[in-house]
């Protein structure tokens, strides 16, 4: 399988790497197909400081055959059972209300991301000047379409979601001889997440050597903080105006508000791992001087005794020669007298 790169340009950002991780907010069900709710949540990602801002381009008669299916969420008015087909028509947009909010996306400074559900709305997408295509969860083997997006160069996102190793091996192959652009997978769990198995992102950017994020289902931000601390790339999560509101994502959605908090808490969490490397803090630095220990005088030493391993030993403070060097003293003669527990220098011989 030809590689792909390890660090991908998705917009101001570099993903990858030991880059900090952005995140992308999701408005695609949280607007309900409303345009003034999309730009209120455009504004309010902007506020909490969101990277990205990724809406749905949902083509409801491309994608559903069965348009009798039902389908059962939880809001927070309880649990309703409703047409899949009509749901999905609800949350579309016309092609002038899309570039009203890839213009409010734009403005505002933050990059715009697009999940797109049929192939016509790729070329939708790209009219839009959208960044970097995702590609759903529910589509990991709708090999028309994902062709569609390798035509376009764009980094691709693909949430794996419920999909095993070899379905991954298939996509990442499929787009590698079909000369796509850059790839960024996006593990993910639609149950529970403390059991999402976070080794996965790990696992995943070593065997294919490619940025792994994380996507989020649920409104609970600590999982978040599992999938940032093992490594993850990006951080997409749902926001909503109101958890209130119907809908069958708003409940697993964060309020402007908790968003913003979110997002300060991982930026809190990115300065705490810090730095690639070994580098000891300042206040660790300053108390290496009292607590590491140095050589010392074992016992009052006069000038011209000959060194024995037993004269010198190991105790704080810090500051004078490593104990690593009692070796390089043994056998030399004390140029002066030395008082017990004088710590050491190197013209003492």
């Amino acid at each position: 399988m030809p590689a792909f790169a390890k660090e991908v340009q998705l917009g101001n950002h570099i993903i990858g790497g030991h880059n900090a991780a952005p995140v992308i907010a999701e408005i695609g069900t949280t607007c309900n197909g409303n345009l003034s709710d999309a730009l209120k949540l455009i504004e309010a990602a902007a506020e909490a400081g969101a990277d990205y801002v990724k809406p749905m381009i949902i083509g409801a008669d491309h994608f559903m055959a069965d348009k009798g299916q039902q389908y059962t969420y939880t809001d927070a008015t309880g649990t309703h059972t409703v047409n899949m087909y009509e749901m999905f028509k609800r949350l579309e947009f016309t092609e002038g209300e899309w570039i009203t909010i890839a213009n409010a996306i734009t403005s505002k400074d933050m990059g715009l991301l697009a999940t797109v559900d049929y192939i016509a709305g790729v070329e939708l997408a790209l009219s839009l000047g959208v960044q970097g295509l995702k590609l759903s969860a529910w589509d990991i083997r709708n090999f028309p379409l994902i062709k569609a997006f390798a035509q376009t160069k764009l980094p691709i996102l693909i949430d794996l979601g419920p999909a095993l190793l070899g379905e991954i091996v298939q996509v990442m192959d499929f787009l590698s001889h079909h000369d796509s652009g850059d790839v960024i997978l996006l593990h993910g769990t639609h149950g529970d997440a403390f059991h999402a198995n976070f080794r996965t992102i790990p696992f995943l950017k070593e065997t294919f050597e490619v940025p792994v994020g994380w996507t989020a289902d649920q409104a609970d931000g600590r999982p978040d903080l599992f999938a940032y601390a093992v490594g993850a790339d990006v951080i997409e999560k749902r926001l909503t105006l109101d958890k209130s509101k119907p809908g069958h994502h708003n409940l697993k959605a964060m309020e402007p508000a908790e968003f913003k908090g979110w997002l300060q808490t991982l930026a809190s969490l990115d300065r705490a791992l810090g730095t690639y490397g070994v580098y000891p803090s300042l206040e660790d630095l300053r108390a290496k001087d009292l607590y590491f220990t140095s050589i010392v005088a074992a016992r009052d030493i006069a000038a011209g005794e000959v060194i024995t391993e037993d004269m010198l030993a190991a105790k704080r403070p810090g500051r004078g020669i490593s104990p690593l060097y009692i070796d390089r003293f043994v056998g030399k003669t004390a140029a002066r007298s030395f008082r017990k527990d004088e710590v050491w220098t190197w013209d003492a011989v």
